[in-house]
């Protein structure tokens, strides 16, 4: 029979809260330290050239985590700025077609065929970024000003909208605080 200091450290040992990789721990800080430096290097563009669309293009395009650092600068989700993607692929309104481009975007023979609607991995969005400069602008379009757009407005849940817009990627910290506290609640 075990006693209860032995059932103690097969808890310690075998629960999953306790357990550990440090070979995955230090490759994912790795990540973390890379977008932390994109993000740093980005916030001194903005100081120096000023908050332009541009810089965003160029932080999506040139940088191989930009994209994921301008989603945490924002707070949106890779899987809210997917679906986001799809409902622009889906829905046909022309105040947001004119702001993301869509009629500039890759041919979609899925929706074109009604083959099904198919949500686009990450190679699929990053290509289409390196591939087409007016994904990529509409895209940032899409952060700069997706919260004017009523079909947006009406779609999105509002703490969801609020980071779609030019506060977010002022690096006020106001703002970061705020979406911090709403992501924790």
């Amino acid at each position: 029979m075990r006693n209860d200091q032995d059932k103690f450290n097969t808890v310690i040992s075998s629960n999953t809260f306790y357990y550990s990789n440090r070979e995955f721990e230090e490759s994912y800080e790795g990540q973390i330290n890379l977008i932390k430096t994109t993000l740093l290097n980005l916030k001194n563009d903005i100081h120096n050239k000023g908050l332009m669309k541009e810089v965003i293009e160029e932080l999506i395009y040139s940088k191989k985590d930009g994209l994921t650092a301008l989603l945490v600068l924002t707070g949106f989700s890779d899987e809210s700025l997917k679906r986001l993607i799809t409902f622009i692929r889906i829905v046909n309104d022309p105040e947001l077609n004119t702001l993301v481009y869509r009629d500039r975007w890759t041919e979609d023979r899925a929706i074109n065929t009604g083959e099904g609607i198919k949500e686009w991995t990450d190679v699929k969005i990053q290509k289409e970024i390196r591939e087409n400069e007016y994904f990529k602008k509409g895209l940032v379009n899409l952060f700069f000003e997706g919260a004017t757009v009523p079909i947006i407005s009406r779609t999105l849940p509002l703490f969801e909208l609020k980071k779609l817009g030019i506060s977010k990627l002022s690096f006020d910290i106001n703002d970061t605080s705020f979406s911090l506290m709403r992501e924790k609640r």
